[in-house]
Formats: structure tokens, C-alpha cells, sequence
């Protein structure tokens, strides 16, 4: 293998949030439960509670505070016990929603890492 075939090609990478709340992974008759790692407006990373495969793809449901979100979303990587969905969103709306709800997510983690002092 050369250098130049050890380097990564750059792909842009949307900002992701760290963050911590509940996810459910409907795939077929199965449900996995899981927890939100970190979430960008392309995809989430989540520590299920079963396995899946790259591929596999189903409705993904987000329990976060400010709000429940489904969409459908697709397995795109695991890594160390962690896994990355990439949302699947056809229509500018739902684009639209994804983007307003990852917003919300952000100033919600945004606002708890606030210090306060009395």
C-alpha cells in the first residue's frame, strides 16, 4: 500500500451534538432500544441494546426531551459497540423537520451546559 492509498478521501461531515436520550430502532417485528451518543442533521450514533448490520434499515424513533421524532433511517456503520444511522428523508418537509428538531436538540444541550451562579 502506498501513502496516497492509506489516506482518507474527505467527505463533509455534518457538526454532530453530543447528547443523551432515549432511541427505539424498529426493524421488521423487532425493536431495539438504545441511547443517543451524538446526532447531526444526516444521522445519529446510538448504543443499541441488540445487534443489527450495516444495511439494515427501519423506523427510528427519538425520545428527547423537547419533543418525539420517527423517521425512517438506515444502519450505516458500527463501531465499537456503537451504532450510525443515516436518516433517509425523501421529501423537503421532512428535511425540514429533521433540521428543526436537531436545532431544538442542539439549544436544549446548548441551555443544560450552563453554569449558573447564585
Amino acid at each position: 500500500m502506498t501513502d496516497l492509498e492509506s489516506v482518507r478521501k474527505f467527505e463533509y461531515r455534518p457538526c454532530r451534538v453530543p447528547t443523551g436520550f432515549d432511541v427505539d430502532f424498529v426493524a421488521g417485528e423487532e425493536t431495539f432500544h438504545g441511547l443517543c451518543r451524538d446526532v447531526s442533521d444526516a444521522g445519529i450514533r446510538v448504543k443499541l441494546d441488540g445487534a443489527v448490520a450495516v444495511g439494515d434499515s427501519g423506523k427510528l424513533v427519538l425520545h428527547h426531551p423537547t419533543g418525539v421524532l420517527k423517521l425512517d433511517a438506515q444502519v450505516a456503520y458500527i463501531d465499537h459497540g456503537h451504532v450510525g444511522f443515516e436518516f433517509i428523508s425523501e421529501t423537503d418537509w421532512e428535511r425540514t423537520t429533521i433540521n428543526e428538531f436537531m436545532t431544538a436538540i442542539a439549544k436544549h444541550a446548548a441551555a443544560s451546559m450552563v453554569v449558573r451562579f447564585p
